[in-house]
């Protein structure tokens, strides 16, 4: 993942928009600047967002270059979070992965 390198004066002036692609899910916790954290798989996009959510941290969730880009690759369902909450998110996201390790091993 990466970033292209943009010299703004006031990043600021931008809405929320400038920063995400379109067409995304978000969790409804407000955030001024995001960043990238990690590709999530279709199921757990939902349970992630809601987890965020209840850590206060935003979080956003979208196919980059959208799904017809992708017709013959993997969908992406990229996330982004709140970037002064960034490692706040990280934590959540480990724990509900680590858990769901736990799910997958086993099952019933």
């Amino acid at each position: 993942m990466s970033s292209p390198l943009r010299p703004m004066r006031n990043p600021a002036q931008f809405n929320v928009m400038f920063w995400l692609p379109p067409g995304g899910t978000d969790n409804g916790v407000w955030a001024t600047f995001w960043a990238e954290l990690a590709d999530l798989d279709e199921d757990d996009i939902d349970p992630v967002l809601r987890l965020l959510a209840d850590a206060d941290v935003g979080g956003y969730v979208a196919t980059p270059g959208g799904r017809a880009h992708r017709q013959r690759q993997p969908v992406v369902h990229r996330l982004w979070v709140d970037s002064l909450r960034y490692h706040r998110a990280e934590d959540v996201l480990m724990a509900y992965l680590h858990g769901r390790g736990r799910r997958d091993d086993h099952p019933g």
